[in-house]
């Protein structure tokens, strides 16, 4: 070969792991969007308090009260006293979004700590805390809410990697199953998604725990934790996703008879474990938002799972690739049509009013979900109409 072909084939080989590698990089992006546990998304705000903040009361109260935008059930409730000593609340009661708290016993003059750490029907745990003094007002006892960032950290990742596990490697099974039929390229990287997305679910559970607590990462092996954590309703997305990985691995290396039907079943499993938690599954009407988020859950699995092997066969031009290319063009289109509808429901029942894309912490993270998603539909344009011919044709 001349220095001149090898350098032509050496840049067109860059150029295309430049563009899969973009591409993958788009992809995880937009997963981790997905992911973000950011304090600031959680969904169930308080809104009135009794006591109020920074009142101060001539007598003790008979009990406390936490109304909050949606109902929420308490992980834990602690009163500090004005010389800094916790007395945990356990007597409480739940009144529609209110949750109306005991006085365990008198308090003394000077200012006091009502900290409180609940979690709502969406899985988000949420926590805070108010101030009163009962008499004159005293030097406040220290209560610490620093954010943990190993913590919050150890969360985002895992949760990145459990959905490169459901939509990349779930969805890759099925894309190998269905779309590919004979060709297994492709099929280690599915592999090692799922391993990982298997992994992942396991450690977001403890971690949803801690969580839930505010206990730190030190805390993980605390059986506790994991109780917390599987008490939640992110305990029924991580035991779906549980299953749905699972029967992506065994369509991967079960017997061909099977490969389809447990292909199926895994994709499903990953629309069923995003519509068990998550503030979209849990806004009302829920006959309608879980439904969407199952259908938006299975068409990103159908569209993101089938992208790696798909490159992967028509970067080594096997014989399956045009077949593979050919089925995937033929389906893509109504998949796509029914992710956007889901997605579209699922926003306008969400934010309710185009200021709150702006005015909200969530309308603003939806609206850069939208931006990432116009840069992939970008790219998905300019390979439907300007690659995928020529890309059949060899």
């Amino acid at each position: 070969m001349s220095t001149t072909s090898f350098l032509q084939t050496a840049c067109m080989t860059g150029k295309r792991a430049g563009r899969l590698v973009v591409g993958l990089l788009a992809m995880i992006v937009f997963l981790a969007s997905l992911a973000v546990p950011n304090q600031a998304f959680a969904h169930a705000a308080l809104i009135k308090t009794d006591p109020a903040d920074g009142v101060v009361l001539e007598q003790e109260p008979a009990q406390f009260s936490l109304t909050f935008s949606e109902p929420v059930s308490p992980l834990v409730l602690t009163l500090v006293k004005p010389d800094g000593t916790p007395v945990p609340l356990t007597a409480f009661r739940l009144s529609d979004q209110t949750v109306e708290i005991d006085n365990p016993q008198p308090l003394k003059s000077g200012t006091h700590v009502l900290s409180w750490r609940v979690i709502s029907a969406d899985g988000h745990p949420v926590g805070g805390s108010l101030l009163f003094s009962i008499g004159a007002p005293s030097e406040p006892p220290v209560v610490s809410e620093a954010v943990d960032w190993p913590l919050r950290s150890a969360i985002w990742v895992g949760k990145v990697f459990l959905y490169i596990g459901l939509f990349l490697g779930v969805g890759g099974a099925f894309a190998l199953a269905w779309l590919a039929r004979d060709a297994r390229t492709g099929q280690r990287f599915v592999t090692a998604a799922i391993l990982g997305g298997l992994i992942a679910a396991s450690l977001s559970l403890g971690l949803q725990g801690l969580d839930a607590l505010g206990a730190p990462l030190s805390h993980l092996a605390q059986p506790v934790i994991w109780r917390t954590g599987l008490g939640t309703s992110f305990g029924w997305t991580v035991l779906f996703a549980l299953i749905a990985l699972g029967l992506g691995l065994l369509s991967l290396a079960g017997p061909r008879a099977t490969t389809k039907p447990l292909a199926l079943a895994g994709l499903a499993g990953v629309g069923i474990a995003l519509a068990a938690s998550g503030h979209a599954s849990a806004a009302e009407p829920q006959w309608l938002t879980r439904p969407m988020v199952f259908l938006h859950g299975v068409g990103i699995a159908f569209w993101a799972g089938a992208l790696m092997p798909l490159g992967l066969a028509l970067k080594g031009q096997s014989a399956e690739a045009a077949p593979f290319l050919r089925r995937f063009s033929r389906l893509i289109l109504p998949v796509v049509a029914v992710l956007a509808a889901a997605g579209i429901v699922l926003a306008v029942i969400q934010v309710q009013t185009p200021a709150a894309l702006v005015n909200t912490a969530y309308g603003r993270l939806l609206l850069i979900k939208l931006g990432l998603l116009v840069f992939l539909f970008t790219l998905a344009a300019v390979n439907r109409w300007k690659l995928t011919a020529s890309a059949e044709a060899g």
